[in-house]
């Protein structure tokens, strides 16, 4: 097992759950971790990420977690993800719900 930190993986689930996702979380996780990776997970979708609260001293717990073994190995026994999901859909999302860093550069566009 690597004890150096290289960096940080984030994993998302958008749209609806699907049988094999807490699975493929599970290993995508502790590959990352085994290989020195700190793994995040974004709770509830791109609606979690989007309602982060840039603030060291927020509580975004609702929004993330970080990842163990302990924790993937525990859910991927089950069906669906246990990060939730949302069908928060990044290019609909109103200019006022986007982080304040990230307003300026954002264009809403209509996607089918």
């Amino acid at each position: 097992m690597a004890n150096k930190k290289k960096n940080v993986i984030g994993i998302l689930t958008g749209g609806g759950d699907v049988p094999g996702l807490n699975p493929a979380i599970r290993a995508v996780t502790i590959r990352a971790l085994r290989e020195g990776y700190q793994v995040v997970g974004i709770r509830r979708g791109w609606g979690g990420l989007i309602d982060i609260v840039r603030d060291k001293s927020a509580d975004n717990s609702n929004n993330y977690m970080f990842l163990t073994e302990e924790i993937v190995n525990r859910a991927g026994r089950t069906g669906g993800t246990f990060l939730h999901s949302s069908r928060t859909k990044p290019s609909s999302v109103k200019k006022s719900s986007i982080p304040e860093p990230l307003r300026e550069k954002y264009s809403r566009r209509k996607t089918i």
